[in-house]
């Protein structure tokens, strides 16, 4: 409004702060002011957590209070505007992504100490995001769009959205192909993750597209089967392109009549979904750490669910001859003892492939179709969740037990079932395993399993996020799942780096 020491063009001259203030308020005001005063490298630097204050540029014009030295508080603000505006700014030449996450997101650690800024929620996710991660994202994605072989791009895209859990483009596209092909599921599952992840970030990641038009995009893909699989294959390497064949001209005007008229559910209002995220997180403050807090408001509790209903479903069935494959053919070291505190009798081991929001990459990597799988739809693998797989030895017997929270279901796809008396019980209905073939259930409650044969009985465990949450409220959760592991690895690192210090002193004074 007022120019800043990199951008010196002024909208308005200082000396009619007065008018302006009187349109959008003394608050408004004074942060463009400050925004305009403020050298950004000082404060981009982080010096306003330690120094008393920060030399202002001098604009004329100045008026009064409204002059003051800035308070810690609005600094944290002028943060935040920063951070916004490298968001919705940064992009490529031509308006492809640009890289500028893992700058916000390290930005944001300037008000992880501050009181009344809360950063935003997307942030928490780009917790371990790499500069290489980053730049492989984006390498993966603009390479995809081109590709003219259509497995090749469907693993250049799944690569971009696994690499970069926020960004939504890639998983348009991802919904665009499945489509093409007549995957109604799997492209429902990826427009919804698509929408989820525009909603998080609020800004296009991809800025070829406006934000409107993504969206825009993504409502006809989630709502409207019936595309044109013959569609022209420029529609596979422009944004716009994509746009023009998807969305019929002026439709995405009209997005939720159409979706009423063809039968399509309501979803959730994200307003409601807050509402029932602050009253979790309500509940979790009165409750001091008990379990009761652990339960998420208003969810449906039931022990068995319809596999069918779940994408990911598809995926590891149609593909359980390669995962079957990899999974035994892992190397008997890798597995080891299941640890929890869940009385059996016999033996019960696993293989992580995901352990409580931590990647285990060498397992990844050897079983890549299984990996795909989980990484490609939206499985849980923040800290809330598990991805493994469960060896039950011959004559073992797992005792009834929960899992932690009612926030997700857990997907067994049986890899190796023995004849005989195998079974798993939720809640009073026993079912057995069938190779090849997925179960759903709820593990929040009772449930128990046995072999009481003389072979092993293997299955692949997924996580899934519970489905009666909205978008809003996954998102919320992730970011609060994710906030949790990125400070528990600081916390780790800050202790481990204050006891090597202790002993050192203490090998020093002997």
């Amino acid at each position: 409004m007022y120019g800043t020491d990199a951008y010196e063009r002024r909208l308005l001259d200082a000396d009619r702060r007065a008018a302006l203030a009187r349109i959008a308020g003394d608050r408004a005001e004074r942060l463009a002011y400050l925004f305009c005063v403020t050298p950004r490298r000082p404060l981009l630097a982080g010096t306003h957590r330690w120094a008393r204050d920060l030399p202002m540029r001098v604009t004329g014009g100045e008026r009064g209070a409204g002059n003051s030295a800035p308070t810690a508080d609005e600094l944290d603000a002028l943060v935040l505007l920063h951070m916004a505006n490298l968001a919705e700014q940064a992009s490529a030449g031509d308006g492809s992504p640009g890289r500028w996450l893992v700058r916000v997101r390290d930005l944001a650690e300037l008000l992880l100490d501050g009181e009344a800024i809360v950063p935003p929620a997307f942030i928490a996710q780009l917790a371990v995001l790499s500069d290489a991660d980053e730049s492989r994202a984006r390498i993966a994605y603009l390479e995809a769009v081109c590709e003219e072989r259509e497995e090749a791009r469907v693993d250049g895209l799944s690569l971009a959205a696994a690499c970069c859990p926020v960004v939504p483009e890639p998983c348009v596209w991802l919904a665009f192909m499945s489509r093409r092909r007549g995957d109604h599921h799997a492209a429902r599952s990826w427009a919804s993750e698509a929408r989820k992840r525009l909603a998080g970030l609020g800004t296009p990641w991809d800025k070829r597209l406006t934000f409107d038009r993504w969206l825009a995009t993504i409502d006809t893909l989630e709502h409207s089967p019936n595309l044109d699989p013959t569609l022209p294959s420029r529609a596979l390497t422009h944004p716009q392109a994509l746009f023009e064949a998807v969305v019929p001209r002026g439709a995405h005007a009209h997005q939720a009549s159409r979706a009423g008229a063809t039968g399509v559910s309501v979803r959730p209002d994200p307003r409601a979904g807050r509402r029932r995220f602050y009253r979790y997180i309500e509940a979790l403050a009165d409750s001091a750490g008990s379990r009761a807090g652990a339960v998420y408001p208003d969810l449906e509790a039931r022990p068995w669910h319809d596999a069918s209903e779940f994408p990911i479903v598809g995926y590891l069935e149609s593909n359980y001859p390669a995962i079957r494959d990899e999974i035994l053919a892992l190397d008997a070291t890798r597995f080891h003892r299941e640890s929890e505190h869940i009385d059996r009798t016999g033996d019960w081991d696993v293989v992580f492939l995901y352990e409580r929001g931590r990647r285990r990459d060498e397992a990844c990597r050897a079983c890549p179709v299984t990996t795909h799988g989980i990484e490609a739809y939206p499985t849980m693998r923040t800290p809330g969740g598990l991805i493994y797989v469960s060896r039950m030895r011959p004559m073992t017997h797992i005792t009834p037990h929960r899992g932690p929270t009612n926030l997700r279901l857990r997907c067994h796809l049986a890899i190796k079932v023995p004849t005989g008396d195998c079974a798993i019980r939720v809640g009073d209905e026993t079912r057995r395993w069938r190779e090849g073939r997925c179960l759903v259930f709820d593990d929040f409650l009772m449930h128990e399993a046995w072999n009481r044969t003389d072979e092993d009985r293997v299955v692949l465990i997924v996580d899934l996020w519970h489905p009666g949450l909205s978008d809003t409220e996954v998102m919320l959760l992730a970011a609060l799942h994710n906030y949790t592991y990125l400070h528990a690895e600081r916390l780790g690192r800050y202790w481990s780096a204050n006891a090597a210090a202790a002993r050192e002193t203490q090998s020093g004074a002997a």
